[in-house]
């Protein structure tokens, strides 16, 4: 708990965390990812289900511009849950939590990874024709699963029962 102290939204995070999974979850650890209003958070439970590291993506306080604005949280809430839910293609995080209150997402963390990109700057890309095919392959996989379903990804997530 001593990690989550000076931290807004680490100890809505905790609090969020243990109302949900019904088990006292403390924030052992909270890294932000500058410049971004994301962070990698170490967690330390007795629920089974929750995962030891999970990823916070949160709207700032007093934010509303467009990178920031609220409806983009949603809107991204409801892009992961249609790809892993509605298509259930398991190229996305998995959604643990949503707080669309207190304006958080607590998503699956998929680290360790280093980026496809960073790696092909680093070593060029005949070193990495691997990746470079499974880069391939899922954006095969998504654009073959989300093909023709331009009218249900368009709908605004302010509507239809997002809160």
């Amino acid at each position: 708990m001593a990690a989550s102290r000076g931290i807004p939204r680490a100890d809505a995070v905790q609090t969020f965390l243990t109302d949900l999974y019904a088990s006292r979850v403390a924030v052992d650890r909270w890294e932000q990812v500058e410049p971004w209003a994301v962070a990698r958070v170490r967690l330390h439970s007795s629920a089974g289900a929750l995962p030891r590291s999970v990823v916070v993506k949160w709207i700032p306080d007093g934010q509303r511009e467009a990178r920031t604005a609220p409806w983009r949280l949603r809107s991204e809430l409801a892009a992961l849950q249609f790809l892993e839910e509605d298509l259930g293609i398991g190229l996305t995080p998995r959604v643990i939590a949503a707080d669309a209150t207190a304006r958080f997402l607590v998503l699956e963390d998929l680290a360790p990874r280093v980026p496809l990109d960073q790696l092909l700057r680093r070593d060029g890309a005949s070193a990495h024709g691997e990746g470079l095919a499974a880069f391939a392959r899922a954006r095969g996989a998504l654009s073959a699963a989300t093909a023709g379903r331009g009218p249900y990804l368009l709908r605004s997530p302010g509507r239809a029962g997002a809160s």
